[in-house]
């Protein structure tokens, strides 16, 4: 009893940095002690060893003195653990807390610094900024082409070159007689035989260029996306739902290629289109490939925005929850379904503007709204049976509405006069609702005013195209203007798309800041 009743003493001038040992301490307390020294050290490791180096030491008080100061001054790693296992009553209570220290649960920088080791070696949560301008980049890339591409159409550019060579191609013909070679091809083609047989070599260049541009332009939009999305994956500055995005829209790419050259050779062969008639790509193809490359565009758009929307929330996580929350109001849940219908009605109108071009049925019935004698064609000219090639006429109306430059107008009139009439329906909506105006955020206001902006455009350059003749400059803009439209409604959605995920990691960043220390807390949202 006296044994334990002096060290505990000893421990207590240790801790509290003493610097002359206690009266009640005398050397026949020490002497008793020093039999035992090796136990306590066993089970109190971490307890300075000059406290039991030799009994002489202890008699000197200077030393000890020195010592305790040196104890009292080193760093503690949980010393409020150490200070409560002090004043129990039991020492027992005091070596069992000892023990346990070593494996006790780590502080709140340990477990910041532990999660930030296994950061460097995982996904982030949420992608680097630099993923998100580098995809608004490739969108733009990808919007140039798509208007460069109607370019080549319109100009009849397309079938020039008549092979396909990915890597070779990259070159134009270096000399006259590569030139030559490149223009005995194209002479074999229908197009030079029965629409061109009196076009010269320096008018085939000129053609020819068109389209080595638009091909040289794919293969930019490739290796630019491609090589930088590794490079992203690789250094870990993506998260994982983006690291396989971006895997999807790579491969996007590829069979976008794959699609042009596949529609390109349609226009090649004969036995592909009536005999006689305009020689042109199959408008199926056509409207797959412009359809993929909307597509792509779309994808690169929205994960763009998405990145930088999530970054903006993060930055401050209460008010980024509360804006969540916001959106997530029951009453504005008509309001995000319309935007996603109208995104829907865009994009079907885009795929009918491709079977319109692909059956040049744009120089039909220049005029509008009229079509002859009304505002549509007769019955018997919209489901004209020679379009028909079953004998029991089952497929009447879908070749009709895919192979009747007639009715394909008309189809595409009909989607875009529906279109502009949803987009004027939510701005009378958005404008006019109490409950629009009470609970829409302005970001999402501005958007719908926007969306309406450029479908009056969109309008205006549709109907101009029409009543002059498809002129090659309206014709791009129209198509160049439902890709603003598109872009538009796609950043009206970003606003008040409600994303899930990040929401989690909101809830997350919020809870880190509520428990961590604030000097700390900046640091743990940063990691979360």
């Amino acid at each position: 009893m006296i044994r334990v009743s002096s060290l505990l003493f000893v421990v207590l001038a240790v801790l509290h940095g003493a610097t002359n040992a206690p009266p009640l301490i005398g050397r026949s307390a020490f002497r008793d002690i020093g039999g035992s020294l090796p136990l306590w050290r066993s089970v109190a490791p971490r307890l300075a060893k000059d406290l039991f180096t030799c009994r002489q030491c202890l008699r000197n008080q200077g030393y000890a003195a020195k010592s305790i100061r040196q104890l009292s001054s080193s760093p503690s790693r949980q010393p409020s653990k150490i200070q409560s296992s002090i004043f129990t009553d039991k020492t027992r209570q005091f070596f069992t807390s000892s023990l346990k220290r070593s494996s006790a649960a780590p502080t709140v920088t340990e477990a910041i610094a532990e999660g930030a080791a296994k950061s460097k070696s995982s996904f982030p949560k949420i992608s680097d900024k630099a993923v998100a301008y580098w995809l608004l980049g490739s969108a733009v890339s990808v919007f140039g082409i798509v208007v460069f591409g109607g370019l080549t159409r319109l100009t009849e550019s397309g079938l020039s070159i008549t092979e396909w060579r990915p890597v070779t191609g990259s070159l134009p013909p270096m000399n006259a007689e590569h030139w030559e070679s490149e223009f005995a091809k194209y002479r074999a083609s229908p197009e030079f035989q029965l629409l061109n047989p009196n076009m010269t070599l320096s008018e085939f260049k000129s053609i020819y260029y068109m389209e080595w541009i638009h091909r040289l332009w794919g293969r930019f939009v490739g290796m630019s996306f491609v090589l930088p999305a590794v490079y992203f994956v690789a250094r870990k500055k993506v998260s994982t739902p983006m690291a396989w995005r971006l895997f999807g829209i790579a491969g996007l790419i590829g069979f976008q290629g794959f699609l042009g050259w596949w529609m390109v050779k349609s226009g090649l062969k004969d036995d592909l289109f009536a005999p006689g008639s305009h020689p042109r790509v199959s408008q199926y193809r056509l409207t797959a490939h412009l359809a993929a490359a909307f597509t792509c565009y779309v994808a690169m758009l929205w994960n763009g925005l998405a990145i930088l929307r999530s970054h903006r929330l993060m930055a401050d996580p209460v008010a980024g929850m509360e804006q969540l929350n916001a959106l997530r109001n029951p009453k504005l849940a008509l309001f995000r379904r319309s935007v996603a219908g109208i995104a829907l009605l865009v994009f079907t109108t885009v795929v009918s503007g491709g079977l319109v071009a692909g059956l040049d049925a744009g120089l039909i019935y220049n005029e509008f709204p009229f079509m002859g004698n009304g505002l549509t064609p007769p019955s018997s000219e919209l489901f004209d049976a020679h379009y028909s090639r079953h004998e029991d006429r089952s497929d009447l109306w879908w070749r009709n509405m895919l192979e009747n430059p007639s009715l394909v107008q008309l189809d595409h009139r009909i989607l875009a006069t529906t279109t502009f009439t949803v987009i004027c329906a939510l701005m009378a909506y958005t404008r006019g609702s109490p409950t629009m105006k009470r609970f829409l955020p302005a970001p999402a206001r501005k958007g719908v005013h926007g969306v309406f902006a450029f479908a009056c455009c969109q309008v205006a350059l549709g109907i101009s195209t029409l009543l002059y003749l498809v002129p090659t400059p309206l014709a791009s803009a129209h198509q160049a203007g439902s890709l603003f439209l598109l872009t538009w409604v796609m950043i009206l959605g970003s606003r008040v798309w409600h994303p899930t995920r990040t929401a989690k990691l909101l809830q997350m960043a919020i809870k880190a800041r509520s428990q961590y220390p604030a000097n700390t807390a900046a640091s743990a949202v940063k990691r979360i």
